[in-house]
């Protein structure tokens, strides 16, 4: 059985091992005041034969700072609010003490200074997964880096606080469901829970210890059917373009989106594109594969980009454009589930429905391997098959 003291935790198990790590916390005024007369307040870390000290940078009238009770005593609005800051600090160090204790890792003084300062969440899998993701920014290609601030978002929309000791298969079940009701698409969904169950992996490594197996959470397959609009369903969408029922970011998602039905370009392409650097062809380094490409851009890409002089100019947030284009495929009777990334498929798809060859588009979609690149052309034999029921309607 465990008890929390004022000096540190105790484990009646472990008294014959006589285990016992005392910390003490306190809060102190400097001696030199500044020219308000008010002198800086510290936290002060101590156990026997070792002393840390962190400023707070918050600034204190002697008169109005009570030792015995660490509190400022003055019946200020901005007394109140420093009050409300040394309750937080002291929970933060009850908090890293709690985790330290609880997962049988040994603190020191020095330690509990460099968790306070700028140590990891160990309680709430959300603040560490938001910390951790900051963290990896510079290491992720942007589109990953974009796709996974969705993920932590969705997470934090579920739930502000998940504690680590209430991640189970149960919690992952849960949360599939959730994101099921919410509209996410079995490959979605399961893309969300390889990228959760990364982060649980990097906690594992910084010593949390959680109350499962990470191994036995699956993520499932994330390649999905590569959905497409067929010839007529993109003719409405062109159509919708050039119209005038149509404005704002709305139409700046269907330029964006039909460009790229045009080109096969990844959205985190088409956002670094400027416009005085489109001519009859574009040079990019594709932010997936790191690849230089080359691509020209046929009639119809250049048509599209003359019709809005606001295109790779204004930016629109890529959630933005899902939720636009979602609200277009509504408008124009398209029954089909409407992201982004479907313009790529699109390109696909109609390329070699127009006589193009496999190993051309290839290259156009800078493809490593051919294998991935065929999928596109059984897609299109899955369509000729189904089309071949339309003899019977001659008898």
């Amino acid at each position: 059985m465990k008890f929390l003291t004022q000096n540190g935790f105790l484990d009646t198990n472990l008294t014959q091992k006589k285990f016992l790590v005392a910390i003490n916390s306190t809060f102190a005024l400097r001696a030199t005041k500044n020219k308000d007369g008010k002198s800086l307040l510290y936290l002060i870390l101590y156990s026997k034969g070792s002393r840390e000290r962190i400023s707070l940078d918050l600034y204190v009238h002697p008169k109005d700072w009570s030792k015995s009770k660490q509190m400022i005593i003055s019946k200020t609005e901005e007394a109140r609010d420093f009050n409300l800051v040394l309750d937080n600090i002291n929970a933060k160090i009850t908090n890293i003490k709690t985790v330290y204790r609880l997962n049988d890792q040994p603190l020191s003084v020095e330690m509990l200074k460099k968790e306070f300062i700028d140590g990891v969440p160990r309680i709430n899998f959300v603040l560490f997964f938001e910390q951790a993701l900051k963290g990896d920014e510079i290491l992720l290609k942007p589109g990953t880096y974009r796709r996974y601030v969705a993920v932590l978002n969705k997470l934090r929309a579920y739930k502000e606080e998940i504690p680590f000791h209430d991640i189970d298969l149960k919690f992952i079940t849960d949360y599939r469901k959730h994101l099921k009701s919410i509209g996410n698409l079995t490959t979605t969904i399961n893309s969300n829970i390889i990228v959760l169950k990364k982060y649980l992996r990097e906690a594992r490594k910084s010593g949390i210890k959680l109350k499962m197996d990470i191994d036995l959470i699956t993520g499932g397959s994330t390649t999905g059917n590569r959905t497409a609009l067929n010839p007529v369903e993109l003719k409405k969408f062109d159509e919708y373009y050039f119209s005038s029922f149509i404005h704002g970011s709305t139409k700046l998602t269907l330029g964006y989106f039909l460009f790229s039905c045009m080109t096969g370009l990844r959205l985190g392409d088409i956002l670094e594109l400027n416009r005085k650097d489109l001519g009859s062809e574009i040079q990019f380094k594709a932010s997936k594969t790191g690849k230089d490409q080359i691509i020209s851009l046929n009639n119809k890409a250049l048509e599209i980009i003359h019709h809005d002089p606001e295109l790779f100019v204004t930016r629109v947030h890529p959630n933005v454009m899902n939720r636009d284009l979602k609200e277009i495929a509504k408008t124009l009777g398209v029954r089909k589930h409407i992201s982004y990334h479907i313009s790529r498929h699109t390109f696909a798809t109609n390329f070699l429905r127009m006589g193009g060859q496999a190993a051309k588009l290839q290259v156009l979609m800078g493809h490593s391997k051919m294998e991935t690149t065929m999928i596109y052309v059984h897609i299109l034999a899955a369509e000729a098959n189904k089309e071949i029921f339309l003899l019977d309607k001659l008898f």
